[in-house]
């Protein structure tokens, strides 16, 4: 929820924020959606993991082409841990040259942001020609829940209270494509990954609620000596859809929208 995620540090409990992160991560239908970002960064290098979390994404991808960025000192130094270069920086004012990185993803990232399209602006803008921009965000307006014996009218109320008070942009995967056109990316697509959860008990960083799917967006535009000042964070410490018969069920459909930043690739 953007209640703790918008801001890890300053949440009531930064390292069960983690933990639950890690968690979250492990799920079979999340890893699905996240290994077809890995494959829309495939051959990419240098990459910029923007948002990194706890860096299971960077490390995946390969940590000596992945540069991780995440505004979190907690998720930070969980990200050093596993190896993960990784510095604290905001989406909204990357501390990168321009055109410094072969492709940026960003997972459940926007979702959060004041200002998603600044954020987006940032990302194309260290990106180099030809590269790319993967975003990876929950569709909250997919979003179904079903608990027996409970009226749909109570429902529907906690699907928009979900939806337009626990994320601050619980809409914005469906205007991804919208938006990744209007900052000047081209060969945009999109993919749906319907994510199915029916565990009554699973609970969040900070509340209990249903999770809703999740959207992918990548468009085209990590480095060896990481240009514009960044200094990397250092610690010496740091299915689709299955049925089960449970006593609750939410579901919800991700895409995932990909593009290019036009013109030639550098060299």
């Amino acid at each position: 929820m953007t209640f703790t995620y918008a801001a890890v540090d300053q949440s009531p409990d930064p390292a069960q924020a983690v933990v639950w992160q890690e968690r979250l991560n492990d799920r079979p239908a999340i890893r699905t959606y996240k290994e077809r970002t890995y494959e829309l960064v495939a051959g990419a290098e240098p990459i910029l993991d923007v948002g990194c979390g706890p860096g299971t994404d960077a490390a995946a991808l390969g940590m000596a082409r992945v540069l991780g960025l995440d505004p979190s000192s907690a998720m930070c130094r969980r990200a050093s841990t596993r190896g993960v270069t990784v510095c604290r920086g905001e989406a909204g004012a990357l501390p990168f040259a321009d055109q410094t990185f072969d492709a940026c993803r960003a997972d459940r990232v926007l979702q959060h942001l004041a200002d998603p399209s600044a954020a987006l602006d940032e990302l194309i803008r260290v990106i180099r020609p030809g590269g790319r921009v993967v975003v990876a965000d929950p569709d909250q307006e997919s979003l179904t829940l079903h608990v027996p014996g409970v009226s749909d009218q109570l429902t529907d109320q906690v699907r928009r209270l979900r939806r337009d008070v626990g994320y601050r942009n619980g809409r914005l995967a469906s205007h991804l494509p919208e938006l990744l056109t209007i900052a000047g990316l081209t060969d945009i697509t999109v993919e749906a990954f319907p994510l199915v959860i029916t565990d009554p008990t699973t609970r969040s960083a900070s509340r209990r609620g249903p999770t809703g799917g999740t959207g992918a967006a990548s468009a085209s535009g990590p480095p060896r000596s990481w240009p514009g000042g960044a200094r990397p964070w250092r610690t010496t410490g740091r299915d689709s859809s299955t049925r089960c018969s449970t006593s609750s069920s939410a579901a919800s459909g991700p895409g995932v929208a990909e593009g290019s930043r036009h013109g030639c690739r550098s060299t």
